[in-house]
């Protein structure tokens, strides 16, 4: 019988740890990983925001399945060859671009973005950037159903003042703490509260 001992060549800490899913096709390699981490940076400063990996590798993809439906092979290693090429000319390029700009002081002669061609595709790095993340809001309030929107309906549907007890008991609030701190919030939001004392009792009410 014979025995193999197999040591370990790479030095500790350098062996590459592969994405699993849909990024694992991509981020299967150091190198890759390297290229986009010296791209990220001068993209950030180049577009104001980082860059849509999603969108990124959505296209390195569909360069490689054209490229695998002309000549065969893995579309996993040809989107790795594609993102390498995308990634080499991205940092070339953008990095110019940001070492212009940094030498403008005037603003309107500043580039925003680069175009270039690779292998016969026209690339625009604005196509990579991250979209804002809009989330709309009704009355100021992003959800409905929450407890500081419950506090709210409660005094608003009502043209009267209200006691905190029975406030709570609408808007689903357990604790006086919790009622105090989303009356303070409703406050920030520029919601005006009265507040209504009568002997021992005191009540609440929106400022119509």
């Amino acid at each position: 019988m014979t025995t193999f001992n197999i040591t370990p060549t790479n030095p500790t800490g350098t062996v590459h740890k592969r994405q699993t899913g849909l990024w694992g096709q991509l981020l299967a390699s150091a190198e890759i990983e390297r290229k986009l981490a010296r791209v990220e940076p001068l993209f950030k400063e180049l577009h104001g925001r980082g860059i849509n990996r999603t969108a990124f590798f959505g296209k390195c993809r569909e360069f490689a399945r054209e490229g695998k439906a002309d000549v065969g092979g893995y579309l996993q290693y040809m989107t790795q060859d594609v993102s390498g090429i995308v990634l080499g000319e991205m940092h070339r390029l953008v990095g110019k671009a940001v070492r212009r700009n940094r030498t403008l002081k005037n603003d309107i002669l500043k580039r925003s973005s680069v175009t270039f061609e690779v292998g016969g595709h026209t690339i625009n790095t604005a196509d990579f950037v991250k979209k804002h993340r809009t989330m709309h809001s009704i009355n100021g309030f992003l959800n409905e159903g929450t407890k500081i929107h419950k506090l709210y309906m409660a005094m608003a549907n009502r043209s009267y003042p209200v006691t905190k007890q029975t406030l709570m008991k609408d808007s689903d609030i357990e604790t006086l703490a919790t009622f105090k701190s989303l009356l303070q919030q409703l406050r920030g939001k520029g919601f005006t509260i009265e507040v209504v004392r009568n002997g021992y009792r005191t009540k609440y009410q929106l400022a119509s």
